[in-house]
């Protein structure tokens, strides 16, 4: 067909975007913070407009795309739309005079237009695309600090640690370091400065001071920063992402250790953090830590199955917070352990997508086997919902530990895009990640191919159990075997106003059945009524129910899609009152 534009009218000036604040459209951290749909949805597509906000990380080098924060810490990355801000072949071609600004530098006006992405992009939700040179205009690059060290990593009480990070005057910028401090504090006492120094100064651009020796079970807290001549200052916090520079999000820090008393060192000294970065305090060590497996290569995948999923071993010393760490070895180390092993393995103390883990195992030494595994600590999951960001306080002390929720029902079979290995429970106000990386049948996989039990929408289990992990911006659950599940029911259950005179047990209908059936009862008196089917071994295959009921006469769904043809049989107990009738599936 042939189409026209008409032009109404020309040299019309473009309105100016709204000014907003970050929290318009996400607060907290980018990813892992929490999206405001609410506020967000309707400037999609739109321009708008940000003051006053400092470049906080590189989202992606290839691309050259960064993310901004103000100063509250709130984050929004931006996307490249544009040619001007690319570093990505495009067409018309790219601006070849873009370069990706440095960490630290401030932003005075940032205008764009708000979009989302997919794929591995997804979870940083609205993004904000510049069109033109103008749209940023950058103000004044602070000193760049990158790459803390500490050495030794683990403080004994014996040693005098020395502090060291690089310091420099940042590309653009028209001012030379004035000085490079290191501000630290014992336990909860004042902040103490020192200075640090170069060995050569204005040539080398390595900084370092040194803290005194300490007495055993003290916390030592520091940061790092510089200072400009033109009194700009820029601190380095801690190691994680977008919120390294932010001292609100915590410091670095240790715990002074006795290596006497303690030749290896425990799960909590690697995992505690009262900060919600996240970050273990003992980053790059390598050293020997203790605990009973709770995960082996007869609970989980080698390669876990799900998107960002986890692999294989886990182990715990208890099931007090900060007790469980993910441990990351070789088959030749690894494959001699298994759960209710107490080892004690050596490797390096890492982060991998934000979870804490023994990396790279070089040894793994079996103290004692058979040892009854920490009972898993029973939660509810509105501590680990899409909210719960990670380091969440209320979240990030059960790391890699065995939790159980009781009582929870199935929300969602599809819940992540393009992923038929996660799914989501829930037993309060919000959900949590099922991930599918464990060796069990239960699957939310519908096709047809799909073998395993199936669950839908709705089902219950009165507990799942499994190891806690966080990935993609998500805390999830992550169950081994069959035996982490309890029972499932995939019942509906009617009741109406007929009270009989007496219990009432009726055949199912239809019989035989095909893949769903009812069964009827009667209840003259209210009480403790349970509902179950066995096979002909007389072995329980589901409790259909397990609750108090009113007087009443109650029509319950049974839906057997899970299970093979054959003769089963229900029982029902209410009060004195038992009765058992066969009922038949034919596939």
């Amino acid at each position: 067909t042939n189409e026209a534009v008409i032009v109404l009218s020309s040299n019309n000036s473009v309105p100016a975007p709204p000014l907003f604040k970050m929290t318009k459209f996400n607060t907290g951290a980018n990813p892992g913070g929490k999206l405001n749909f609410i506020d967000g949805e309707q400037w999609e597509s739109k321009e708008v407009m940000f003051t006053n906000v400092t470049i906080t990380a590189v989202v992606n080098a290839t691309r050259g795309t960064w993310a901004f924060s103000d100063s509250a810490g709130n984050t929004l990355s931006m996307y490249d739309w544009s040619t001007h801000f690319t570093l990505a072949t495009r067409t018309p071609p790219r601006d070849p005079n873009y370069v990706v600004p440095p960490v630290n530098t401030k932003i005075d006006t940032i205008r764009g237009y708000v979009g989302t992405v997919s794929g591995g992009e997804a979870s940083r939700g609205y993004r904000i695309s510049p069109i033109f040179p103008s749209d940023v205009k950058y103000g004044a690059i602070l000193p760049g600090i990158i790459s803390h060290r500490r050495n030794p990593v683990i403080v004994t009480k014996d040693s005098t640690p020395v502090i060291s990070a690089k310091a420099f005057k940042q590309t653009g910028s028209f001012f030379n370091l004035s000085n490079v401090k290191l501000v630290y504090r014992v336990n909860n006492g004042a902040w103490i400065e020192s200075t640090m120094v170069a060995a050569q100064a204005g040539v080398d651009s390595i900084y370092a001071a040194k803290i005194p020796k300490l007495n055993t079970g003290d916390y030592v807290y520091y940061f790092i920063k510089a200072t400009d001549a033109n009194a700009q200052t820029t601190t380095l916090a801690n190691t994680a992402n977008l919120v390294q520079f932010d001292t609100s999000k915590g410091t670095f820090f240790y715990k002074v250790i006795d290596r006497t008393a303690q030749p290896v060192l425990s799960i909590r000294d690697v995992q505690y953090t009262p900060f919600i970065n996240g970050r273990t305090p003992y980053l790059g060590a390598v050293d020997s830590v203790g605990g009973i497996i709770t995960a082996d290569t007869a609970s989980l995948f080698k390669a876990g199955l799900s998107l960002g999923g986890t692999s294989v071993y886990y182990m715990q010393s208890g099931n007090q917070p900060f007790s469980g760490v993910w441990v990351v070895g070789a088959d030749s180390i690894m494959a001699k352990v298994a759960n209710g092993d107490s080892v004690v393995v050596r490797g390096s103390i890492q982060e991998f997508n934000d979870v804490t883990e023994i990396f790279n195992v070089s040894s793994a030494r079996i103290v004692s086997k058979a040892n009854p595994l920490p009972a898993a600590v029973s939660l509810k999951t509105d501590r680990f919902g899409p909210s719960a960001s990670n380091g969440n306080l209320n979240a990030e002390p059960y790391e890699g530990m065995l939790v159980r929720f009781d009582s929870v029902r199935v929300t969602s079979i599809d819940p992540v895009f393009q992923d038929v290995y996660q799914y989501e429970v829930t037993n309060s106000t919000a959900p949590i990640l099922v991930a599918r990386d464990g060796r069990n049948s239960y699957t939310n996989d519908t096709a047809s191919t799909a073998t395993g039990i199936k669950i839908k929408v709705g089902n219950k289990f009165n507990s799942i159990t499994g190891i806690l992990y966080y990935n993609n911006g998500r805390y999830k659950l992550v169950p081994r075997t069959n035996t982490d599940f309890g029972t499932l029911t995939g019942v509906s259950v009617t009741q109406t106003a007929i009270v009989p005179g007496t219990f009432t047990l009726e055949q199912n209908y239809p019989n035989p059945f095909n893949p769903s059936t009812n069964i009827q009862y009667g209840l003259p008196v209210g009480g403790l009524v349970t509902l179950k089917v066995y096979n002909v071994l007389g072995q329980e295959v589901v409790t259909l129910i397990n609750q108090q009921q009113n007087p009443g006469t109650y029509t319950v769904n049974f839906d057997a899609t899970r299970f093979a043809s054959g003769m089963y049989l229900y029982r029902i107990s209410a009060g004195n009152f038992t009765q058992v009738k066969r009922m038949m599936l034919i596939k």
